[in-house]
């Protein structure tokens, strides 16, 4: 196999007394970083059941469509008279 140009810049640079740049480059050790695990079943439950925005009151009836009603004074009303 063939050597390359950079290769051989690097080798001449080396020989020459300057800095292997490969030298500067870490050992991963064996670790892949682009390796994807499968989901486990804790993951895939919690995944569907934040899918959807939660809804800020669970503690209201099955019939109830969700509205709140709101009755103020008249008196407290801000230029009421």
């Amino acid at each position: 196999m063939a050597k390359s140009q950079a290769w051989k810049k690097r080798r001449k640079l080396e020989r020459e007394g300057s800095r292997n740049p490969e030298s500067n480059r870490g050992s991963w050790h064996g670790v892949v970083p682009v390796e994807r695990t499968t989901p486990t079943l804790h993951e895939k439950q919690r995944r569907l059941m934040d899918k959807h925005k939660k809804k800020w009151n669970r503690t209201l009836p099955p019939d109830s469509d969700g509205s709140i009603f709101c009755c103020l004074p008249m008196a407290s009303a801000p230029g009421f008279r």
